[in-house]
């Protein structure tokens, strides 16, 4: 490995005629306010005050990998592998520093701190000095410009982080706040000048000092990413196995396809709401490769994808592809199931999400994929899915089972259905998951006395989703495969005004339209029977039926219907 390494200050970075590129590899701005606090505390406690006057001094912040050939003069760009992190925040603070001494009126401060930002060519024209695609326009719009677009709103994470890093600094280099900190870290109680003070904050990051490294190749580049990540966040294991593939993937024309299927993958894994883009990546390895704790992700990519342009294509590609699938499972939409025969799947993932199980995800990616193939029939594919949303329901919703072993097996029998060639492979695949399940399922007595504990009322509400989607079930079991029930509202049949203990329960609890139900509400038992005739629920109508004699609703006639009903749930596998 050839390589140039040299002590220099961020000032003499800046100075020279140089853009710096972030490289598609790079990870995004992760920098967030443990980091900054850090940077921000660092910087102030090297301002020294003496006689009243504001000293920056030299101050190591680590090192600045860049890739790039430095004795050719004529190249300008060199791109980072390491201090991108550093470099990034540097830029947000001199961009606020240079809104700061223009709000002042301090023009010529304002336009001399912004060379650190925007620098200019040898005919004048003005270029960035770092280059970053990835958050496009925002950071340069919002952050870099000499003109800051205020209205500009951030859309993705990255966006948010680096508005964040903003606000911090406007905050920090507020006059109170600056001077109180230059103060406080020199135990100095005179007067200090607030122009001086931005300009002694601007000069402690140019005097920070750095290990300026250039290597001529983005193979070294791979290496030494791999290894320095000085003073900021560890590298996850998809940094470094992203930074492999686009290591290898560098063909850019006419289009930038390696990065482009990324970014579509990421933006898939954006719409699951809270589900980090690391959770996705681990679940899919799982589902397709072998089974790995993240810690082993990148030794496993390694051992498992052959490093080729061929390989990593096809490896992009399916990634980009599972993230489509991925998003469809955690963030049921009816939209993405828009066919008679796939409302049914929808339902199912509506369920699982409704008692909050994940390990499920790595089987269903592997289903999904059977199913893409053809080679799973839609009677086994309707099998499987109702089998784990009633197993889900059983062992995850009611029982809250401990999920021990299920990830393992889940992935086991994802990577068996893929391996699966023919619709016989795939039946055989689907019924030994049921069995293997099915050992784990809780026993009836089990299941009866932690589903009597699910209630529901106006004031304990956590179980409402899942009580929603008991009294759904229960309708679907009752009715005729033509009809399914719709939205509708939780009756009480003893009012919750009564106070009485078990008025949460299961068998408490009716089917009904918004409007019978408001016209009834707290009536007497006899008079809601009547009033129930008018619903058009098969639920409601087998109740009449079955109580259109009892007099009074007991405590203990609800804890006989919550058992009935539990006996139902659990035996029987209902189509959604």
């Amino acid at each position: 490995m050839e390589l140039k390494a040299v002590s220099s200050s961020i000032d003499d970075v800046l100075r020279l005629r140089r853009k710096y590129v972030i490289p598609r590899f790079q990870r995004e701005f992760s920098w967030d306010k443990d980091e900054l606090i850090e940077l921000f505390d660092d910087l102030i406690e090297n301002i020294i005050v003496k006689d009243g006057q504001m000293l920056a001094n030299d101050y190591f912040v680590g090192s600045l990998v860049l890739v790039g050939d430095d004795d050719d003069t004529t190249k300008i760009e060199r791109f980072v592998v390491d201090g991108q992190q550093r470099l990034t925040t540097f830029t947000v603070a001199f961009a606020v520093l240079a809104q700061k001494f223009k709000d002042l009126n301090e023009t010529t401060l304002s336009e001399i701190t912004h060379l650190n930002v925007l620098g200019k060519d040898n005919d004048g024209v003005s270029y960035e000095k770092l280059v970053n695609e990835n958050p496009k326009p925002f950071f340069q719009k919002r952050i870099q410009s000499k003109n800051i677009d205020f209205k500009i709103k951030p859309t993705t994470q990255e966006e948010k982080r680096l508005l964040y890093a903003y606000n911090f600094f406007d905050k920090q280099l507020s006059k109170e706040s600056l001077l109180e900190s230059i103060r406080e870290h020199n135990c100095y109680k005179g007067e200090l000048n607030y122009i001086d003070a931005l300009k002694a904050f601007r000069d402690q990051i140019l005097k920070c000092k750095v290990i300026y490294v250039t290597v001529k190749s983005f193979d070294d580049a791979y290496t030494i990413f791999e290894v320095l990540n000085a003073k900021g966040k560890d590298l996850t294991p998809v940094d470094i196995i992203k930074n492999s593939i686009f290591s290898i993937l560098t063909d850019q024309v006419p289009i930038d396809t390696a990065d482009e299927k990324w970014k579509f993958a990421k933006n898939e894994i954006k719409k699951c709401n809270s589900v980090e883009y690391n959770t996705f990546y681990r679940h899919y390895w799982i589902s397709k490769y072998c089974l790995s704790t993240s810690r082993n992700l990148v030794k496993n990519f390694e051992k498992h994808i052959k490093k080729d342009i061929e390989s990593y294509s096809k490896f992009i590609d399916d990634l980009a592809d599972a993230a489509s699938d991925y998003s469809k499972i955690v963030v049921s939409n009816a939209n993405d199931w828009k066919q008679p025969e796939e409302l049914s799947t929808f339902t199912t993932l509506s369920s699982l999400n409704i008692f909050n199980v994940t390990q499920v995800r790595v089987f269903l990616l592997g289903l999904f994929d059977a199913k893409k193939r053809n080679v799973i029939t839609h009677k086994n594919y309707r099998k499987i899915l109702n089998y784990l949303e009633h197993f889900h329901f059983i062992f995850t919703a009611v029982c809250s089972s401990r999920p021990s072993g299920l990830e393992r097996r889940y992935s086991f029998y994802a990577r068996k259905l893929r391996h699966c060639n023919t619709k016989e492979d795939s039946e055989r695949c689907i019924n030994d998951l049921i069995t293997d399940l099915s050992e784990s399922l809780p026993e009836y007595n089990v299941f009866e006395s932690a589903f009597k504990n699910i209630v529901y009322t106006s004031i304990e509400e956590k179980d409402k989703k899942l009580v929603q989607y008991i009294l759904k079930k229960i309708e679907t079991y009752y009715s005729t495969p033509e009809l399914k029930p719709n939205s509708f509202t939780i009756e009480h049949i003893m009012p919750e005004s009564s106070n009485r203990t078990k008025i949460g329960m299961i068998g408490n609890l009716l089917p009904l339209g918004d409007k019978i139900n408001s016209n009834i509400q707290d009536k007497d038992f006899k008079i809601k029977l009547t009033k129930y005739k008018e619903s058009q629920y098969v639920t409601v109508r087998k109740f009449i039926e079955e109580y259109r004699d009892t007099e009074e609703w007991t405590e203990e006639l609800i804890q006989k219907r919550t058992i009935d009903l539990a006996k139902i749930l659990y035996e029987n596998i209902i189509e959604g």
